[in-house]
């Protein structure tokens, strides 16, 4: 579903999805491996591939991130692919947890 958005959109949602990786203060390795997977199913320009990929070593700026600038219609896909990214290691601390369930209600109203 990534592959049919507009590139803008789908960057968009990646940085959001690289945030909330970020959000224990460190990528995992299954949730770099999750992104990486991701990335690798994309028809992504070089340098859309270049921004996303540098979203794992640096965690995106708020502003770029921003989850309420994503699109109603965008949004249940987005949960979809937090919580994934989220359970990528298995192991999900209380602070994502917490992250997930306030984006959550944020978005979908849940």
């Amino acid at each position: 579903m990534l592959d049919k958005l507009d590139p803008a959109v789908r960057m968009r949602l990646l940085r959001v999805v690289a945030a909330v990786a970020w959000v224990d203060g460190e990528v995992q390795p299954a949730e770099r491996t999750f992104i990486e997977r991701l990335l690798g199913r994309l028809p992504l320009s070089d340098r859309e591939r270049a921004e996303a990929a540098s979203l794992l070593d640096r965690a995106p700026h708020p502003a770029e991130a921003d989850p309420s600038r994503i699109a109603p219609e965008h949004r249940e896909m987005l949960m979809d692919l937090v919580w994934q990214v989220m359970g990528a290691d298995s192991t999900m601390s209380e602070e994502e947890r917490v992250t997930a369930r306030e984006l959550e209600e944020l978005l979908l109203g849940r």
